[in-house]
C-alpha cells in the first residue's frame, strides 16, 4: 500500500468527509507528490493520529495549483490509528 498522509484539524477532516452534503472533494498543494498516482491513499492524520484514508480518483500535478481529488464515500477509517508527530504538507507512506 503506498499514498501520503495530510496533517489537518478534525473540523477539516469533518468537511473533507461530506458533513456538507458534496459527493467530490479536493486538496489543493503547493507542492506536487512526484510519487503519488490515482488509484492511491490518501491519508489523514489529526489530533496526533493517522486516522483513515480516501481513495485519489484524480491528481493533477500540472496547473499552477496542485490537486488531488476523492469521492467521500472512500473514506476508511483505521481500527488501531497511527500515531505521529504534527506536521506540515504531507509525507509519503508505504505500507
Amino acid at each position: 500500500m503506498s499514498g501520503i498522509v495530510i496533517y489537518t484539524t478534525p473540523e477539516i477532516l469533518e468537511h473533507k468527509k461530506g458533513v456538507d452534503g458534496y459527493e467530490w472533494y479536493y486538496w489543493a498543494m503547493s507542492r506536487a507528490p512526484k510519487h503519488l498516482e490515482e488509484g492511491d491513499d490518501i491519508f489523514f492524520a489529526v489530533s496526533g493520529f493517522v486516522v483513515g484514508s480516501f481513495k485519489c480518483e484524480a491528481f493533477n500535478p500540472w496547473d499552477k495549483e496542485e490537486t488531488i481529488t476523492w469521492h467521500k464515500d472512500s473514506w476508511v477509517s483505521l481500527s488501531n490509528p497511527i500515531a505521529v508527530i504534527p506536521f506540515r504538507g504531507f509525507r509519503y507512506v508505504w505500507w
